[in-house]
């Protein structure tokens, strides 16, 4: 019994630290050292398409908080009156929850009559769930003068129901942290 609870403890832990999956591209012709301002722009039509109206101002002021900040940390500087060498975006694209095959899902059951005594574990989980949906963030960075796509990523699963704003905070400064980790390539 002790050792399924440490190995029920253990999968549960390395699950819960995995942190969303995170994808991006760039134009490998880019001259990213010559980036060193940015400004804030709307997203094109199809990407605003892509975020199904979706607009809550809590995660939007959280996502742009968690970008200024990183790209701060890197020396970045906003540019809203002057003229910034690139323009940066987000847009959240929800859809339903992906449960890639070979994943876990683990479960406890206790009886305490009849068959149903013990403890029992699930197995693997596939499909996705219909009744949930999953929110991921499109981060985009543009040349200010060409318009140019030059870099963009995306964090999968950050956009979920949280239990709370601190931990929808945690998750989403993350999320854009291991995002702007990538930019600019080196």
């Amino acid at each position: 019994m002790r050792i399924l609870t440490a190995s029920l403890a253990c999968i549960l832990l390395t699950l819960g630290c995995s942190g969303p999956d995170i994808h991006y591209d760039y134009d490998a012709k880019a001259r990213f050292p010559d980036l060193h301002s940015y400004d804030w722009y709307a997203a094109d039509p199809p990407a605003q398409a892509q975020a199904w109206g979706v607009k809550n101002p809590f995660m939007d002021a959280r996502v742009r908080r968690a970008v200024e900040s990183v790209l701060a940390q890197k020396h970045f500087q906003k540019e809203t009156a002057a003229d910034p060498d690139f323009l940066v975006t987000y847009y959240p694209v929800y859809g339903p929850r992906r449960v890639e095959p070979g994943r876990v899902g683990v479960g406890m059951a206790f009886g305490f009559r009849g068959p149903g005594r013990g403890v029992g574990v699930a197995g693997p989980v596939g499909g996705p769930d219909p009744h949930s949906a999953a929110g991921s963030i499109v981060l985009e960075i543009k040349d200010a003068r060409t318009r140019a796509l030059l870099w963009k990523a995306e964090a999968e699963d950050v956009l979920d129901a949280s239990e709370s704003p601190e931990e929808a905070d945690h998750d989403v400064a993350v999320a854009v942290k291991r995002m702007l980790d990538r930019f600019p390539p080196s």
